[in-house]
């Protein structure tokens, strides 16, 4: 039905009525000529349609029946062509975007990249980029299995990679890879000494003899549980010896101060370029330049779509804000958070999960500087594994 009227649009046709006479019998012997008509009406203005061509064999039809027979439409590709008669440049226009279009259709326009989770997609993007793949690149030029080897060898985070080009756009489907576990070797022998001095608040021991009990003290270095193990017979046998000994323990940390500081400021100056972006290549919209001193730039790129495809082109807006730099001094109460911060920092590098119970600060001012030391009573693991050589 659809080729249909698409042939007749084709050839055009032209809408008629029938005044007068006898219509019935003028359908009859136009049907009986040749003439195909349809969209038939039988109402008082009575009428049809029928491919343009044969509208003039009708009228020897509508003589013999007495009818008269007027337009009432004209439809079709030649009526159309028949309105741009003197209008070479529409004619012009219409040739030179379907030029441009078959053209475009040449080239990659966008590239959406799926499936990565912890590497950027600009990352990917950059890496692709530097392999030959960006919006503008020839579609003929872009082999997608070698693409893929190169990507994959240039980020070793992914373990399989798939590009497929559909129409202009390229998609890349991206499978990173899994961490796997990290396997801890005990098969030598070894005993669990004390890693900091302080007093046993829980044990757990899972293989070897423990030497110490709850709520005792114990120094740095001594043996908390040996890899000797007597059985019920009397025996004894050397084993790698595991244990979880949490101590409350005594730790001092002490971080200094700068009071002088330098920090970036803004003067509130701004200048706004834009530029039109197409296949990467930037063209100037605005007579703003690049402005002069020290400035902080950001950028923000806005990408037009239709249906949901991202089209090759849109706005790339440059945000210049002026900035400078200013000297300023901590006041004491600033100083003092700074140095907790700093302390806490310090505290989790070198006192990876240990349990902070209590802090007693003692800060030292001095004339450029603050001297803050933090005594703190901890719980943490202190086994710590002491590997005994046989011979």
């Amino acid at each position: 039905m659809i080729s249909l009227q698409l042939t007749r649009w084709l050839i055009g046709y032209v809408r008629f009525s029938v005044l007068g006479g006898n219509p019935e019998r003028f359908y009859s012997l136009s049907a009986h000529s040749g003439a195909v008509l349809w969209n038939i009406s039988a109402c008082s203005k009575s009428g049809a349609c029928v491919a343009a061509r044969r509208y003039r064999s009708l009228r020897s039809c509508a003589r013999r029946t007495g009818c008269r027979l007027r337009v009432r439409g004209r439809h079709g590709l030649p009526f159309l062509l028949r309105r741009t008669r003197g209008k070479e440049g529409l004619l012009a226009g219409a040739a030179l975007f379907f030029a441009i279009v078959c053209l475009l259709s040449l080239r990659i326009w966008c590239i959406q990249i799926t499936g990565n989770s912890s590497v950027p997609a600009s990352r990917i993007a950059a890496e692709l980029r530097s392999a030959g793949l960006s919006p503008g690149t020839p579609k003929r030029d872009v082999d997608p299995r070698l693409l893929a080897q190169r990507i994959m060898l240039k980020i070793p985070e992914i373990r399989w990679m798939s590009i497929n080009t559909q129409g202009c756009t390229v998609q890349v489907a991206v499978q990173e890879k899994t961490a796997q576990p990290e396997v801890k070797k005990s098969g030598g022998i070894c005993n669990i000494k004390a890693s900091a001095t302080g007093q046993i608040v829980s044990m757990k021991v899972y293989s070897g003899t423990a030497l110490i009990h709850k709520g005792d003290a114990v120094a740095e270095g001594q043996l908390l549980v040996s890899a000797v193990v007597e059985d019920k017979a009397g025996g004894s046998t050397l084993r790698h010896a595991s244990a979880e000994i949490i101590a409350q323990t005594s730790r001092t940390l002490t971080v200094s101060v700068a009071l002088d500081r330098h920090r970036t400021v803004t003067t509130g100056r701004t200048a706004v370029r834009r530029n039109f972006d197409l296949f990467g290549v930037k063209i100037p919209i605005t007579l703003q330049t690049r402005p002069r001193g020290t400035y902080r730039r950001s950028c923000e790129q806005c990408s037009f779509q239709l249906f949901g495809t991202v089209l090759p082109f849109g706005i790339y807006t440059e945000h210049w804000e002026e900035i400078r730099d200013e000297k300023y001094r901590l006041s004491k109460q600033q100083a003092l958070k700074a140095a907790e911060k700093e302390i806490r920092r310090q505290a989790a590098i070198r006192l990876p999960g240990a349990k902070i119970i209590s802090s007693q600060p003692s800060p030292k001012w001095e004339k450029n500087s603050l001297l803050f030391t933090a005594n703190l009573v901890c719980e943490e693991n202190i086994a710590k594994e002491s590997e005994i050589s046989i011979k």
